[in-house]
């Protein structure tokens, strides 16, 4: 994907282009920010950038700008050039060590078909201790021609040798108009029922396209469970236990990592639920909902959630995931958020 053509970002994309034509572009970075908000999109547009076969052109913002055209570009975007290596977790949810000696091995030869070979890190906080180690030596002294980007949304779990070896550029999430544009004009999602995914996904397509999962379904039905169990405002001891339902039960063969990522889901649906709560409070157009399937029962609900505590609810989740995605205990955040509510 051309750097010009990923949604948001302006800022950065233009400092990475300008830093490309200039030969400036440090040998490792760190992108960091929400999930799903385009790092990935904009490391892979970099590598093209790097890489392309016809000279970089100005684009629209006038900066440089692959030609996404040539046998190159085509091969990037495709996932199959042999100087761009993603580097991914495997079936354990985790990057060993293993993964990593064989790209520092590669890394070391001089790029094979290309300019400049790029090693995408995808999910960089899922790398074992070990495999971050293995890659410091790669990022004291960084072979010529290689470029290395780290790509993560709790770079707080990247080792701190890592971290000062390499600087971050960090993310914001999209607009809830940017988010609408990627689902109906690159995802297919019909615009009558985009704005409603955007509005629910907190600035990051990738949740935007969760809405409509399997996983994501019961999630919020897990969510809504809590609901309805906290509407009375019951005592402490019932309000813990309903924590621990909302946990879920630990997955055969799941790892930690997908085991807070399921919870972080969780919390996000309450947290629409919340926010539409609010809505209903205030008598609002039903077409706002986030989840307009459940508006009976958000209507059935509201008694108990008035617009204050709503909010307070609201706020109160946004601070739980927070504190899950800086690695705090996913059954203290649980706890605290449960009677909170």
């Amino acid at each position: 994907m051309k750097l010009g053509a990923v949604r948001g970002h302006a800022t950065i994309r233009r400092l990475l282009a300008q830093a490309a034509a200039r030969d400036r572009l440090p040998p490792s970075l760190v992108l960091s920010g929400p999930d799903g908000v385009g790092k990935r999109q904009v490391a892979v547009g970099l590598a093209e950038l790097l890489n392309c076969e016809a000279v970089p052109a100005a684009g629209d913002a006038g900066v440089p700008e692959s030609c996404g055209a040539c046998r190159t570009c085509r091969r990037i975007a495709r996932g199959v050039h042999a100087d761009v290596i993603v580097v991914a977790p495997g079936d354990t949810g985790t990057i060993k060590v293993e993964s990593v000696r064989g790209v520092v091995e590669q890394a070391a030869f001089r790029p094979f078909e290309g300019r400049r070979r790029v090693v995408i890190v995808d999910d960089a906080d899922r790398l074992v201790a070990e495999a971050q180690n293995a890659l410091l030596k790669t990022l004291e002294e960084p072979p010529p021609g290689s470029v290395f980007l780290l790509v993560t949304h709790r770079p707080h779990l990247l080792l701190p040798t890592v971290r000062s070896r390499c600087p971050e550029l960090r993310f914001g999430s999209l607009t809830t108009d940017e988010v609408v544009d990627v689902l109906v004009g690159e995802c297919g999602v019909a615009a009558a029922v985009a704005p409603a995914a955007a509005a629910a996904a907190d600035g990051s397509v990738a949740r935007a396209i969760e809405t409509g999962s399997d996983e994501y379904l019961q999630a919020r039905e897990s969510a809504a469970a809590a609901l309805r169990a906290l509407a009375g405002a019951p005592p402490a001891k019932r309000r813990l236990e309903t924590g621990k339902e909302l946990m879920g039960g630990r997955r055969p063969r799941s790892s930690a990592a997908t085991e807070r990522e399921g919870l972080a889901r969780r919390l996000r649906a309450l947290g629409t639920l919340f926010r539409d709560l609010q809505v209903v409070s205030a008598r609002g157009d039903r077409a706002w909902l986030a989840n307009a399937d459940l508006a009976d029962e958000l209507e059935a609900l509201s008694p108990a959630y008035d617009a204050d505590r709503a909010g307070r609810g609201f706020e109160t989740v946004d601070l739980a995931v927070g504190a899950l995605m800086r690695n705090a205990s996913p059954r203290v955040v649980v706890d605290w958020l449960t009677l909170r509510i």
